[in-house]
């Protein structure tokens, strides 16, 4: 695979100098806390069809392991600056990433598609890999892979098809696809049809029809509990989610080719008519070059908020822990559900109303993946956990953890 890019020498490698990009910000609660300076050198060009970023710090600094991060929804090679980067960086790791080789809105494309994600991170991870010990002179003694979102799905996929590259991996929210059961052009057509109605936005529906409403997006894996912020995830995802994910899994629906309008924030019906269960077999066809398979042969954890608005919990956290049992590989995998946790922290700012932030957990679940891979100490167990102090004994050593989010 063809690369092109250069050489940057820094003298701190995390954003404290390099700046925070657009696509990092949304993502978290606040900045993650950076202790001293990481110097080194940074690597920015393209892999492929992808754009990356390797960072590596100096040798005297270097733990001798590298962490690849699996980069949500369509960001940018920097979307995990402040979610991840940071603090890998602060801990010694090489860090390399990507843009899955399809940023912004470049699924719109028909000719473009998910199956490019692949290839995208296999050639990071050789490229990377090359990297390290063009610099170091030697390969890394371990690879880990940790990701979130759609990231999350490609750290699931990568240890399923690729586990002679790592020696395990974290992911938070991940995107389960499978060409069966609820994947996302099942839930977000519900979301966006019946929130409106649930809402009465046009204020001629009655009680009977609101109540049918929120039992269909119920059954479609929201919890009434976090209905409170169905209103930002309808504006800010829900709708431009559905219309670009449709359009690269089911470009012939008419609707799904016609061009993006913010028209469809205030009147979705147009979306919201997509026949999902007549439409399953055209779209089954297409997620299943991609779908996850469950099959793991190296450890896995995996975070999830169980108020989750976009990737509901029940559909794709525990269906792919599920999954992974019925594989016979339930022994190399954990799934901890996060009371209150959502899909994206940075949606907490102002006021948690009953949320907490997972990004914790997750940094948490990266030293349980250390110390299982390296020092054979089994992490905690699969279950639900509603505070970061019952997951780990290292809240203070979190450098994601802020004092007005802790339980």
């Amino acid at each position: 695979m063809e690369q092109t890019g250069g050489w940057t020498r820094v003298t701190d490698l995390t954003t404290r100098q390099q700046g925070v990009n657009p696509d990092a910000e949304p993502l978290v609660f606040a900045a993650p806390r950076i202790d001293h300076e990481v110097p080194g050198v940074q690597w920015m060009g393209r892999v492929g069809r992808a754009n990356a970023i390797v960072r590596l710090p100096d040798a005297n600094i270097w733990n001798g392991k590298l962490v690849i991060g699996g980069t949500p929804a369509v960001r940018n090679e920097y979307a995990l600056d402040w979610l991840l980067a940071d603090i890998v960086l602060q801990q010694g790791y090489a860090f390399a990433s990507c843009d899955k080789a399809t940023p912004g809105l470049t699924l719109r494309d028909p000719l473009r598609s998910m199956a490019e994600w692949e290839e995208a991170y296999v050639g990071l991870v050789h490229h990377a890999r090359h990297l390290v010990t063009q610099v170091y002179g030697r390969a890394a003694d371990k690879t880990y892979i940790a990701g979130v979102s759609n990231g999350g799905y490609v750290v699931r996929m990568m240890l399923e098809r690729h586990p002679a590259l790592f020696d395990g991996g974290v992911e938070w929210e991940g995107v389960l696809w499978l060409p069966e059961g609820r994947h996302l052009l099942t839930t977000l057509p519900v979301y966006v049809r019946d929130c409106p109605i649930y809402w009465n936005w046009r204020g001629d529906r009655t009680v009977s029809e609101q109540h049918a409403a929120l039992e269909r997006l119920m059954e479609a894996g929201l919890v009434e509990a976090s209905s409170l912020f169905w209103q930002e995830y309808f504006m800010t995802y829900w709708v431009v989610s559905l219309w670009l994910y449709g359009r690269s899994l089911d470009p012939e629906w008419k609707p799904f080719a016609l061009a993006w309008t913010n028209d469809w924030l205030r009147d979705p019906a147009e979306l919201a008519d997509y026949p999902w269960q007549e439409r399953a077999g055209v779209v089954a066809q297409r997620i299943r070059p991609i779908a996850n398979t469950g099959r793991l042969t190296k450890p896995l954890l995996s975070v999830a908020g169980n108020w989750d608005c976009l990737i509901p919990f029940v559909h794709h956290a525990a269906a792919y822990h599920d999954l992974v049992q019925r594989q016979g590989a339930g022994a190399l995998h954990r799934m901890y559900e996060i009371e209150g946790g959502n899909h994206v922290d940075g949606l907490l700012r102002g006021d948690l109303r009953g949320q907490q932030p997972v990004q914790p957990y997750f940094e948490a679940a990266l030293y349980h993946l250390e110390n299982w891979v390296e020092r054979g100490m089994e992490p905690p167990a699969s279950g639900r956990y509603s505070t970061v102090a019952s997951f780990t004994d290292r809240v203070k050593e979190l450098l994601s953890v802020h004092p007005c989010t802790e339980r």
